[in-house]
């Protein structure tokens, strides 16, 4: 009679089931050679008998089958990378990866942990080639096989589920309910805004009813401008501008038809915007880079003095050696042949005219502009020091705009994207590192998400840095929702808090944040497949 035992491999020994054979063989794994005297079972998959090299055996109590011969077999491709070690499996729209010796996996990008202990290995008879091996129950968990055993016949077998429509039972007819209608918005009240701060504005829509359900926004270019319709809402005046007194926030401009309100923020450099309905309320808020402010105070003419002599540029490949020539820069993972070619744009915030934020330290200013410089040097001959390939969206005092740098990395096909920046508040008080990534940009295509490579950069950081952890965090910034690879935006620490601005004004401190930054790149590159 035959026992079907799915899963739970260890039970196979007490219920009996009897093998192929089990004669004692010789078999190498973890740098020794070993006798087994296990069970050794024959393999079908899908029905069909797959020979191997290495046979499914018995290994701590559960079954190991090759991961090539079981995928393969249903159309699957296997990569295996000897440098890191790294099996990668795609089937269908699944992507797995897997680590030798390792009970950490990753399904498109999310961990998972491998179960009962027992990890992928690479086992061989002498003579015969190396195989990496997976257990079975893995294979099940992990992509929805059946895996069943044949007690009688000494088999594993292993099967693509096909799922049969189920017959949809007919629907008895009840009476159809006189809808509802929920009260609504008709009418906006009222349109207000406010500067937060230079660079940033609140907008808020009031209407005489609820929005939900009613607010849809995006954003255009050539020019810039961000658009929230309010289906079905009227507004007081046929046509509205609202002039804002700023040159990068130029105009709040209202329309309206038969259909909706339009309302178009006019803007510069749009770094990232905000749209958020509740209750009768919708409030915008709209951040841009630069200077917003229209007009300036006139100031006198200067008495003509001495022509000062020209400040000497950083030499900033030598300021970059010296984090590459740290003693951080040791015990990192080296590129393998395939990550070798795999390129990571570093971006450094702000630039040229624009400063970025500022602080002041022993009566001196300092630009964000060029602490951010600094380290994406640094970051940069660090990974290139062990073998990986950079880009830079700058290198020296020039400003890109924000959409030429992900635009940069969208045409070198990046596999990664890391925005340098420097914190500020009003509140000096405040400290610590923060690291961005874009809804909009979180998807698995490239084997991993923003959000996974967001805290894997974060990680690395506060080990070497030891600073505040400020978190995870989600936020629309342009740069980051504009690439197409996984991307994500450092906040390193804050220039208005005067600890923190001496620590990064430090070459050592400098170091240890390009280290951590490295570190979480590195490990995240592994992961990463450019479609």
């Amino acid at each position: 009679m035959k026992k079907l035992i799915s899963l739970f491999i260890a039970m196979c020994i007490c219920l009996g089931v009897i093998p192929v054979f089990a004669a004692p063989i010789q078999i190498c794994y973890d740098g020794g050679t070993h006798i087994y005297t296990g069970n050794v079972y024959r393999l079908l998959v899908n029905g069909n008998e797959v020979h191997s090299d290495m046979e499914p055996i018995i290994f701590n109590g559960h079954a190991l089958v090759p991961v090539r011969e079981v995928f393969e077999s249903c159309g699957a491709t296997v990569d295996y990378i000897g440098d890191s070690q790294c099996v990668k499996v795609r089937y269908n729209s699944t992507l797995i990866t897997m680590h030798i010796n390792n009970n950490r996996a990753y399904i498109n990008g999310q961990a998972v942990r491998i179960p009962d202990g027992v990890v992928p290995k690479l086992i061989y008879k002498p003579g015969g080639l190396t195989k990496t091996m997976v257990p079975a129950r893995f294979i099940s968990e992990t992509v929805g096989m059946n895996v069943e055993f044949d007690g009688e016949k000494g088999e594993i077998l292993i099967d693509e589920k096909i799922s049969e429509p189920q017959p949809t039972p007919t629907p008895k007819p009840t009476p159809t309910p006189t809808p509802t209608k929920k009260p609504g918005a008709q009418n906006i009240t009222s349109i207000d805004t406010e500067f937060y701060s230079d660079n940033k504005l609140s907008l808020n829509i009031e209407c005489d009813g609820a929005v939900s359900g009613l607010v849809s926004n995006f954003d255009l270019s050539s020019p810039e401008r961000v658009v929230i319709d309010l289906k079905g809402v009227k507004y007081k005046n046929k046509t509205e501008t609202i002039e804002t007194g700023s040159k990068v926030i130029k105009a709040v401009r209202v329309g309206v038809d038969d259909e909706r309100t339009r309302i178009v923020i006019d803007v510069e450099d749009l770094v990232s915007y905000t749209v958020k309905p509740k209750g009768n309320t919708v409030t915008a808020t709209i951040t841009v880079s630069g200077n917003i402010k229209s007009t300036q105070t006139p100031t006198a003419t200067p008495k003509s003095t001495a022509t000062p002599k020209p400040t000497a540029k950083p030499d900033y490949d030598k300021i970059g050696n010296s984090a590459a020539d740290s003693q951080y820069n040791t015990g990192i993972v080296k590129a393998s042949s395939e990550d070798a070619k795999k390129i990571i744009m570093l971006d450094a915030g702000h630039g040229g005219s624009d400063p970025g934020a500022l602080g002041t330290l022993n009566g001196k200013t300092i630009n964000e502009k060029d602490l951010t410089l600094s380290i994406t040097y640094k970051v940069k001959a660090i990974l290139e020091s062990n073998g990986y390939k950079t880009a830079m969206t700058r290198k020296g005092d020039t400003l890109p705009s924000l959409s030429e740098r992900p635009e940069m990395a969208n045409k070198k096909d990046c596999a990664l994207f890391v925005s340098i920046h420097i914190n500020s508040a009003t509140a000096t008080e405040a400290k610590g590192t923060e690291v961005y990534y874009s809804e909009e940009n979180n998807g698995d295509e490239y084997g991993v998400t923003s959000q996974l490579f967001a805290t894997k950069v974060l990680n690395g950081m506060l080990k070497y840095m030891k600073s505040t952890d400020r978190g995870v965090r989600m936020a629309n910034w342009a740069v980051i929702r504009r690439s197409n690879m996984p991307a994500v935006l450092v906040e390193v620490g804050f220039i208005s808090n005067e600890s923190e601005l001496k620590n990064m004004c430090s070459d050592d401190y400098q170091n240890k944040t390009a280290m951590g930054i490295a570190e979480g790149i590195i490990n995240t590159i592994h992961y990463v497949e450019v479609p």
